[in-house]
């Protein structure tokens, strides 16, 4: 329970249970400029609100491909290959990029040493690596740049090895290990051909994201002036008019005009129980919306589904002083309004609230080019045994930021909830884009006993509280709240589905509420074409050309994920040189950003030269794979400035490993 409660703001004569002002702000006009991948990623809080039309978001681990529960414990799928070194290779990727989040766990025990041996950091196609170190001695905190805020070991991340140091690459990365590894799992992203990164080389300066993790419930936005607006409110009882329940709604902030949220804190001045927590809601909504975007228990949206606790993440928590803090930013151009709704049957004690409004050119973000800030509240009690459990399902262009997730078992004896796979579908491609390997995975810990025994709370994951401790055999288990923020979020283009499976193949039965925290734009990519690789009049009608020519292959396969039982039967090719193609192009200036997705058979690794109109585009490397689930779609991003205005886009394929498989193409334009 959080203690000393002092209120964080003074009184003012204004004070009251409803402001409501009028802003003399000019409109937004100026744009807030994209960071540069790496760590000015991390320190530009400001940037969560820009939308990404040149970078997608990846994920891998070491799950079962065959969509069981092997997710490490041997080994089977942790490595993508051995290369001609005889080192085991876990991520290889080649294009500009960062990676920002790096997990291991021990195959022994939480709170084991990794035991195997080296890891290394290949750049840029260079023949030596620029970082060879002992995995463990990486992991240990204890030696520069790898240390906390960035590098925490498994005592402190209760079983987890993790880093979220970044490692930027502008050509390639390429991790290996001396042995097999067990679990892991590593988040990155990825960037247009003509982005230009600066490659790691240890000596970058990270101390203002060191000055804004090492200090969770002080405002990371402090650079950007700002107006501090505040006050309390009382919150009665719900009337019970014939004997239902009628929740108290009370204002707390109206503004009309435009500005930015740069912070949002409240500190009832008695402590709430969980059950208060869990029945006084948070509703914001911005410009006149009819739903509002934030509908969320107080509790469970500033990271805790089980009552006050330690939450000590950068962007929201609960401080120790009693204060509840979110310092995502929040721009609105025509109205802001926060209430707070009552559900509880009994009256709240006395809540201050504090607002900090920016309205300078620091704030200004473009209507066009940023996404409204929402967080998306879900619970299912029960989950339904055989389907996931959905965490966000949204359509638009958007930045996922991040989740809390609350478990509680429905018996004590009911455990292995905890093996449910997190998975997160990217604009409506077929096979997740992250995959994970089980909840204390996700959350960055490792191993439930240790995972469940021993809560913790760090700048961009935790797991600050658990509840009800039970042991069952030689596992224990409890209600769990977790959170984990991704720190360079999740870009998508038309749309994103977020979903865990709670047990193996969902197979534990759990009461499960969430909070998924996100920026969306209204307005989603749109395909502009398409050729189904192997129909005869398709083929013709997109001039589609195989050298050597071809013949036609028919396969039936599964995507990974959720519909993995699911045959899917589709005709294609598979070449061993080149194929060109041409594709129906966007009007001029229509578009942002282009995406050709490509369906294939993943059985193998794949790389080829995609060239745009005869001039070379960049590489589209596949290195990972499954031979049991088979179907994969990725997208490669096109530069612009290689349309040069034709109506058509010509494109070709030159196979520098294969064969290189495809059966089908998607021209896609945003916005």
């Amino acid at each position: 329970m959080l203690t000393d409660r002092v209120p964080p703001i003074a009184p003012a004569a204004w004070l009251g249970a409803v402001l409501l002002l009028a802003g003399s702000v000019s409109p937004h006009v100026v744009e807030a400029q994209a960071p540069r991948p790496g760590l000015d990623t991390l320190a530009r809080f400001e940037r969560y609100p820009l939308l990404v039309p040149d970078a997608q978001a990846h994920y891998l681990s070491s799950h079962d491909r065959t969509g069981g529960n092997d997710d490490g414990f041997d080994g089977t799928y942790s490595a993508l290959y051995v290369d001609a070194r005889g080192e085991h290779v876990i991520f290889d990727v080649k294009g500009p990029g960062s990676l920002y989040t790096l997990w291991f766990t021990s195959r022994e025990s939480g709170f084991a040493p990794l035991g195997w041996g080296r890891i290394r950091f290949y750049f840029d196609d260079e023949p030596e690596p620029r970082l060879d170190i002992d995995a463990d001695e990486l992991f240990g905190a204890q030696r520069p740049p790898f240390v906390p805020p960035f590098v925490f070991d498994r005592f402190t991340s209760s079983g987890g090895h993790v880093s979220h140091l970044p490692f930027p690459f502008q050509q390639r990365l390429k991790i290996t290990t001396e042995n097999r590894v067990g679990f892991y799992n590593a988040y990155y992203h990825t960037y247009a051909p003509t982005r230009r990164v600066d490659s790691w080389t240890g000596d970058e300066d990270a101390s203002r994201v060191v000055r804004i993790w090492n200090a969770p419930g002080q405002n990371p936005n402090s650079e950007t002036e700002a107006e501090v607006l505040s006050g309390s409110v009382n919150l009665s009882a719900p009337a019970m008019p014939d004997g239902e329940m009628a929740p108290t709604v009370v204002e707390v902030f109206d503004w009309r005009g435009a500005g930015t949220v740069t912070a949002l804190r409240f500190n009832p001045l008695a402590p709430l129980t969980r059950y208060q927590l869990n029945h006084l809601f948070l509703r914001i909504s911005w410009d006149g919306e009819a739903t509002p975007s934030v509908d969320v228990p107080l509790g469970s949206f500033f990271g805790s589904g089980l009552g006050e606790a330690a939450v000590r993440a950068v962007p929201l928590g609960m401080h120790p002083n009693g204060a509840y803090y979110c310092y995502l930013p929040m721009p609105f151009w025509e109205r802001a309004r926060v209430e707070l709704v009552n559900t509880n049957p009994d009256p709240m004690p006395p809540i201050w609230w504090e607002v900090r409004l920016a309205t300078g050119a620091e704030a200004n973000y473009s209507q066009e080019t940023s996404g409204y800030f929402k967080a998306r509240y879900r619970r299912e009690w029960p989950t339904t045994e055989g389907a996931d459990y959905g965490i966000l399902d949204t359509r638009g262009r958007g930045v996922y930021v991040g989740q809390v997730m609350t478990v509680e078992p429905i018996r004590p004896e009911v455990k292995r909830w905890w093996e449910g796979d997190l998975r997160i579908y990217v604009d409506g491609r077929r096979q997740p884009a992250f995959h994970g390997t089980g909840h204390e995975d996700e959350y960055l810990g490792g191993w439930s006993n240790e995972w469940l025994m021993n809560p913790y709370s760090l700048p961009m994951h935790g797991q600050p509280a658990t509840r009800d401790l039970t042991q069952v055999d030689f596992q224990w288990s409890a209600a769990t709240t977790v959170y984990r923020f991704f720190p360079g979020g999740v870009p998508y283009q038309s749309a994103l589905r977020v979903s865990t499976e709670h047990g193996t193949e969902n197979s534990a039965t759990a009461m499960y509420p969430s909070v998924a925290y996100y920026y969306e734009h209204p307005t989603p990519m749109r395909q502009v074409d398409a050729l189904d690789v192997g129909d005869p009049r398709d083929e013709a009608a997109h001039d589609y050309r195989a050298v050597p020519a071809t013949s036609v292959e028919r396969s039936v396969a599964q995507f990974e994920g959720v519909d993995d039982a699911v045959d899917v039967a589709e005709n294609g090719r598979a070449v061993t040189e080149t194929s060109r193609y041409s594709l129906r192009a966007p009007d001029e200036g229509t578009t942002s950003s282009l995406r050709l997705r490509r369906l294939y058979d993943q059985a193998a690794i794949q790389e080829a030269e995609v060239w745009v109109n005869g001039a070379r585009a960049g590489i589209w490397y596949s290195p990972a794979t499954n031979a049991s689930k088979r179907w994969a779609e990725a997208d490669f991003i096109i530069p612009l400035d290689l349309l040069n205005g034709r109506p058509v886009v010509d494109i070709e394929i030159r196979v520098v490993t294969g064969p290189w498989s495809e059966y089908r193409y998607e021209l896609w334009a945003i916005p």
